[in-house]
């Protein structure tokens, strides 16, 4: 297609706020779609043995303590004010959770759009991330926020950077996210690779200015191998599991389920992988400037997470690679470049001018609208098992068995229980 004419900055200014927004909003239709599914998710697994340490050890104290390959004491205190706020309601945390989800749906737009994608390619990524079922446990277990306000402040970081290279808020945004989740970690040494690209000016000092991106990732993993326990404490012997899981969830993710593919192995492995590869590789050869740079920095996102995934959670079996709960970081990492793929079939497809902005619409409503409905059929089964059966054995059944809690075997029930009554979860 052909450029359009440029628009003055006013109304690029006001497109490049209310386009990302609008996505944003989409982003919300699942969760308004499927209200009453959501209503009958309950307090599940972690959950409870978060509510529990409160309850023991002070809100302060629990707050700064290190569990697993975890050091969150930012995402730690928001949630835990969020039990009390909002009085115990489940709903009322997913909201907040959904929310965080919408607003990085209109982050990642605006970042796109500040590296020069078009605006269809913006779109392709935008419906994917918004919309796609595949996050199911991300967004539907109150825990998972904790992935998800990473993520916002990683894309608020780099917008921000992208606007103001080496802004005060960059930095303030760069902290944010290591100290919400684990994996936040990465965000300092993206902000770095950002800020040293070639062509983005800055003089010698600019160099300076990144290694500062990176202190705050370095001070939590410092904190981290001194306070947290996890697989980080005897990697010996095991590099070679942790590698290969690192691996498999990489070729394997997002692809994997989003395509419903059914058979499992190495050749799957290979197909899948080969193909990411492949797409990555086009589009960083076929990017230029700034799109190259948001391009780099997504694979390194994307390949950094597998290998702290990779660390952390090897123990668990490869099977555990495909777990919803891991699919948001792949997700942001390879919407953009498969928009900009998408973008460039739709340049050369064989339509007139004038039909092809009307051919994107109908396909991606298209795709919408199927990605809307697989929410509903994913949701019956998850809702069971996190919401329904959860509240028949810790509100209705008379006589529970004395460690029946879901998702979180060691708790005694009467526990839960008194927990339930103390904090008025429902």
């Amino acid at each position: 297609m052909q450029a359009a004419p440029r628009p003055d900055p006013e109304q690029r200014g006001a497109r490049d706020l209310w386009f990302p927004l609008g996505f944003g909003l989409l982003a919300l239709v699942p969760l308004a779609a499927n209200l009453g599914l959501f209503r009958r998710l309950f307090w599940f697994g972690d959950e409870f043995d978060l509510i529990d340490q409160i309850d023991r050890m002070g809100f302060w104290s629990w707050m700064w303590l290190a569990f697993a390959e975890n050091f969150v004491p930012l995402f730690k205190a928001l949630w835990g004010a969020g039990v009390f706020v909002f009085h115990g309601s489940y709903m009322a945390m997913l909201v907040v959770l959904w929310l965080t989800h919408a607003l990085n749906v209109a982050l990642l737009g605006r970042v796109m759009r500040a590296c020069a994608v078009p605006w269809a390619g913006i779109a392709v990524a935008l419906v994917v991330f918004a919309l796609t079922s595949v996050n199911i446990e991300t967004l539907a277990w109150t825990v998972q926020w904790s992935a998800v306000l990473s993520t916002a402040f990683m894309l608020l970081a780099l917008d921000s950077h992208l606007r103001s290279p080496f802004g005060r808020m960059s930095y303030a945004w760069v902290a944010a996210s290591a100290l919400s989740f684990s994996r936040g970690m990465l965000t300092g040494p993206l902000l770095a690779m950002a800020g040293a690209w070639p062509g983005e000016g800055g003089g010698r000092r600019r160099y300076l200015k990144c290694a500062a991106y990176v202190v705050p990732a370095a001070a939590v993993a410092a904190a981290i191998v001194l306070l947290a326990s996890g697989n980080h404490r005897h990697p010996g012997g095991h590099l070679g599991d942790a590698a290969v899981y690192g691996l498999w969830y990489y070729l394997l993710n997002p692809g994997y389920l989003m395509l419903g593919v059914g058979s499992w192995g190495w050749h799957t492995v290979a197909a899948l992988g080969a193909c990411k590869l492949a797409l990555v590789a086009w589009a960083l050869a076929r990017s230029r400037g700034r799109q190259r740079l948001l391009f780099c920095v997504l694979v390194a996102s994307d390949v950094g997470n597998a290998v702290l995934l990779g660390i952390g959670r090897y123990h668990t079996g490869l099977p555990t690679v495909l777990s919803s709960r891991y699919q948001y970081a792949s997700l942001v990492g390879i919407a953009p470049i498969l928009g900009f793929w998408a973008c460039t079939l739709l340049d050369r497809a064989p339509l007139p001018r004038a039909a092809k902005p009307w051919g994107l619409f109908a396909v991606l409503a298209a795709v919408a609208a199927v990605m809307c409905a697989n929410w509903r059929a994913d949701l019956q089964a998850f809702t069971f098992a996190r919401g329904v059966e959860s509240r028949r054995i810790l509100l209705s059944e008379s006589k529970p068995a004395d460690y029946a809690v879901p998702g979180i075997p060691f708790m005694p029930t009467s526990r839960a229980r008194e927990i339930i009554a103390e904090y008025n979860l429902h």
